[in-house]
This record gives structure tokens, C-alpha cells and sequence, in this order.
């Protein structure tokens, strides 16, 4: 009988500690001067020899792996930090260009490695698109 309650105690436990629920969201996510899903019309650009068709940037912040909650890093306007990166790394190589068209936004998870057995978990935003300049 004895033994009947230490197991059964063990099988109530291991099934409490993992029922973790994740965390609530409430994430401002970013603001813009301009968004659209649509094309748009009238729209003209310029893709030149100082405009890139392709540029990335990313906003992260670190989760504890196992029960998910936000441990460190920005989490306000992250579309528009990865956004804002991804222009200014676009501008740091030269490109002449404050638009991204063709604009795609993922969340990826990161895994990073601190040592041979440790990893941090980052939650990420990434923005691509094409760096482009409006004409006048």
C-alpha cells in the first residue's frame, strides 16, 4: 500500500509540473507611416545601382526555455525596431533608400549557444524586403 501511494504520488506530480500554460500576449508590435497588404497604385520607385533588392533586420528578446516567460530585451514595437534595422542596415551599405517594398514579417525562434551544454532562447521578429527610394 505503501508503495502504491509513493507511485502514485510521483504520477500526480510528473503530471502537474508539466502543465505549464504559455504566458498571456500583449505586445505592441510596431507603428508605421505607411502600411498596406494591397498593391498600390501610382506608386513609383526606384530600384538603381545604390538600392539593394533585398535587406533584413530583426528585434529579439530572451524567453526562459522551459516555461517561456520574458526574461530581457525590448519588447515593444517589434516589427518596427526589425523594420528600423532593416533600413539602417540596408543605409550603412550604401543604398539609397527609406522604403521597403515587397516587405515579408516572420517570427522565428532563436536558439543560441552560451556553452556546450547551455542555450538561450530568443523570440524574433524579422523584417525583409527591398530598399527602395520613391521618385519625385
Amino acid at each position: 500500500m505503501r508503495s502504491f501511494k509513493i507511485l502514485s504520488s510521483l504520477i500526480i506530480a510528473a503530471v502537474l509540473s508539466g502543465c505549464v500554460t504559455p504566458p498571456d500576449v500583449n505586445e505592441r508590435l510596431g507603428q508605421f507611416t505607411a502600411a498596406s497588404s494591397f498593391d498600390i497604385r501610382n506608386l513609383a520607385y526606384e530600384k538603381s545601382q545604390k538600392t539593394t533588392t533585398f535587406v533584413e533586420g530583426k528585434s529579439c528578446y530572451k524567453v526562459n526555455p522551459y516555461s517561456l516567460i520574458y526574461m530581457e530585451g525590448p519588447r515593444d514595437n517589434m516589427i518596427q525596431r526589425a523594420m528600423d534595422e532593416a533600413i539602417r542596415n540596408g543605409q550603412k551599405d550604401g543604398v539609397d533608400g527609406d522604403l521597403l517594398v515587397n516587405a515579408r514579417i516572420e517570427k522565428k525562434t532563436e536558439h543560441r549557444k552560451i556553452s556546450i551544454f547551455l542555450t538561450e532562447r530568443y523570440e524574433c521578429i524579422f523584417v525583409s524586403g527591398d530598399l527602395v527610394r520613391i521618385k519625385a
